[in-house]
């Protein structure tokens, strides 16, 4: 459980013979983390000013992230939930399996 837990889900599983189960957990997660990782790098392209010198202003990168998050804000709240959802269910089916 402690694997699922403190370090990545699907570990547990792995550690207690159930392969098909890690990777359920662990493809889950990395594909949820791989959507917010795709969302921000698009949503940051579109932003992106075209003047050059804009680009120097070294405010930019704030201005973005606030733009990123507002415009993205319920897709980051569901992503995170199902991240927590995959976490949670990973360490109690990691510690249920254990104690079979």
């Amino acid at each position: 459980m402690l694997l699922s837990g403190l370090v990545f889900p699907g570990l547990g599983q792995l550690a207690t013979g159930h392969p098909g189960r890690a990777l359920g957990f662990g493809g889950g997660s990395v594909a949820l983390l791989a959507a917010v990782v795709v969302r921000v790098v698009r949503e940051t392209q579109r932003l992106l000013p075209e003047d050059a010198d804009e680009l120097l202003d070294p405010a930019l990168h704030f201005g973005l992230a606030v733009e990123v998050h507002r415009a993205n804000s319920a897709f980051f709240l569901w992503v995170t939930l199902g991240i927590v959802a995959l976490w949670i269910g990973s360490m109690a089916d990691a510690w249920l399996s254990d104690r079979r």
